[in-house]
């Protein structure tokens, strides 16, 4: 810990100096609370994950300029890291244009970071939509292009590498076939009021498993609502490593995610509210004992949330969510074993505060 702190202090003082020749910007978000769901203990946690961050441009002339990105997430209540990873949150260096940008390292996923906007919640706290096996929000050894922004639409691309095995001496990935680079592709139009979005993604290492996404929203006045529907094919890995909750090796199943959302906001107060409905069937290469046969389930979460801001960079905040889970193999596969609710009910409060 000592060694981290002293790296970020000299990453301080560096972008205090750096100044007369780029724009460096130091940020972060720290967010903690309680959290109570049923079948665990009450406990502390967090809504939007608390990070550090430096973020900088280099003016290169002609409308150009460097850009870099460096971002550390950690847990406010105890204050240890988020992973394993020194910058788990960012990590990445570009360059961007009237061409638009380009980005090369560690950066958000294309389909999560465009699906979410659809989340009142952005995916995060007990109210957020319920996630596929598929999911995750960043994405490491990645080169990433977005255009500028033309009569509202944006056009996103990426590449991922995946890990090299080859002389590894460890053949996994390769007998299982898993061993395939990633990509993903997403268009976006937001005028203001009408947001839509479409994404295709595959994750690196992941037995060439597949999301795509559709969604739209509309904003009248004070309320915005959103619709999105999400489609996992994974064929059992992520990452190199078994996906689903199961932690089965090669589980391989499909997933329907539909979600419906509202948000209202006046002056400091903002209410939120979301229904998911998602389907997992197609389960195949499970041992779980609930798998007996090539199965089906789905779960319903309802979700409500109030945000009040004391500030610009303040904010209290509450959520509610029940989730009614069809049998214990949907409850198993969404929340882990051990935890085989047939309704799951959460409460969390806490503060959020930007700088």
């Amino acid at each position: 810990m000592k060694k981290q702190l002293l790296a970020l202090s000299l990453l301080a003082a560096f972008a205090g100096m750096a100044h007369a020749q780029s724009n460096v910007t130091i940020y972060g978000l720290m967010d903690t609370g309680f959290i109570k769901e049923t079948g665990s203990d009450l406990k502390m946690g967090e809504w939007n994950s608390s990070r550090l961050g430096f973020k900088g441009t280099e003016d290169l002339g002609s409308g150009y300029k460097a850009t870099f990105q460096l971002e550390k997430r950690f847990y406010v209540n105890d204050g240890a890291k988020n992973g394993d990873l020194e910058f788990e949150g960012a990590s990445n260096v570009g360059l961007a244009g009237p061409f638009g940008a380009v980005r090369l390292g560690r950066m958000n996923e294309i389909a999560t970071e465009s699906f979410r906007r659809l989340d009142p919640f952005n995916q995060e706290g007990v109210g957020s939509m319920l996630l596929g096996s598929q999911r995750t929000s960043r994405v490491s050894n990645a080169t990433r292009y977005d255009s500028p922004t033309f009569n509202g639409f944006k056009f996103s691309a990426a590449y991922y590498l995946g890990k090299n095995t080859r002389d590894s001496g460890n053949n996994t990935l390769t007998s299982n076939n898993a061993d395939n680079d990633g990509f993903a592709l997403g268009l976006n139009f937001d005028n203001g009021p009408l947001l839509l979005l479409a994404n295709y993604s595959r994750l690196s290492d992941s037995n060439d498993s597949n999301v795509w996404s559709l969604g739209i929203s509309y904003k009248f006045g004070s309320v915005k609502i959103g619709l999105g529907y999400e489609r996992t094919d994974d064929k059992g890995w992520k990452f190199g490593s078994a996906s689903g909750k199961l932690k089965d090796t090669n589980i391989r199943s499909k997933q329907d995610n539909w979600i419906l959302s509202a948000d209202y906001k006046t002056g400091a107060h903002r209410i939120a509210g979301s229904f998911n409905w998602m389907k997992v069937k197609d389960v195949k290469g499970s041992t779980n004992a609930y798998w007996t046969r090539d199965d089906s389930g789905d779960v319903k979460k309802y979700s409500i949330g109030y945000f009040y801001s004391l500030s610009k960079r303040t904010t209290l905040y509450g959520q509610l969510a029940y989730s009614d889970f069809e049998d214990k193999a949907v409850a198993e596969f969404f929340r882990g074993k051990g935890f085989e609710n047939d309704s799951v009910t959460g409460v969390q409060v806490g503060i959020n505060h930007k700088f």
